[in-house]
């Protein structure tokens, strides 16, 4: 994991992903908290911006610092939690209709 503090363009990230047709958001999990999720209709991205994360779907469990990204597939549920001693910033990118 990547525990150095990059620094990450967040225009040109957001920039690239919107050309995709995806929406980027930023939100933010104080250390030791988990977001669960039953999946949606479509594809995630999670992308530190500060912090370290772990995501858990199918299975599995990734782990991801700062400007390392993490895809969670369309309707896999799914886990993040926060397993460092900051605030974890996360740049959350998806569909529009991803609900």
């Amino acid at each position: 994991m990547n525990n150095t503090k990059l620094k990450i363009d967040l225009q040109q990230v957001k920039n690239e992903w919107e050309q995709k047709g995806m929406i980027c958001e930023i939100w933010e999990l104080e250390p030791g908290n988990t977001w669960s999720d039953p999946g949606h209709k479509t594809d995630e991205v999670f992308v530190p911006l500060e912090g370290e994360i772990q995501v858990s779907c199918q299975g599995k469990t990734f782990l991801a610092g700062v400007g390392e990204t993490v895809m969670v597939p369309a309707l896999e549920p799914h886990q993040v939690q926060n397993i460092g001693e900051i605030t974890s910033r996360v740049y959350w990118i998806h569909h529009s209709n991803y609900a």
